[in-house]
């Protein structure tokens, strides 16, 4: 099997959508009435600092971001094949497999909680099933 990199093949609209709702999922993730305020306390922010320290740049980076997590998904798609339910297999193998697995160690060695741990990796893992979902199930 040889895994190609067509960039210029890759479904664009679905990507741009895939990354549109990483923005609209993370901003109703971290929601106080989900799971912001649990965030907020457990990295010890408070409003204030929070509102401090959202700079422009710090979304124009996150979209960025979430562009290439959005591309990188289209890439393996474009090579095991498209569909939902490839989809939500690779999303599922990206959210657990590769992206929960590495924010786990980091918070670990900081000595951050269980509960923000899980909050970040089940945020990682919503992120990569919706953009499996969105871009296997639009081509």
């Amino acid at each position: 099997m040889s895994f190609e990199f067509d960039f210029l093949g890759l479904w664009w609209p679905a990507i741009v959508a895939g990354t549109v709702l990483f923005t609209l999922l993370s901003m109703l993730w971290y929601t106080p009435r989900l799971f912001g305020a649990m965030w907020m306390e457990d990295e010890g922010l408070d409003m204030e600092r929070a509102r401090e320290i959202g700079t422009p740049m710090i979304y124009v980076a996150t979209q960025v971001m979430a562009l290439v997590a959005n591309i990188s998904v289209a890439l393996i798609l474009d090579n095991v094949g498209y569909g939902v339910v490839n989809g939500l297999v690779v999303g599922l193998i990206l959210g657990v497999g590769v992206a929960s697995t590495l924010i786990g160690p980091h918070y670990m060695f900081a000595g951050k909680s269980v509960r923000l741990m899980l909050i970040q990796m089940g945020h990682a893992v919503l992120l990569m099933v919706a953009s499996g979902l969105v871009i296997g199930g639009w081509n």
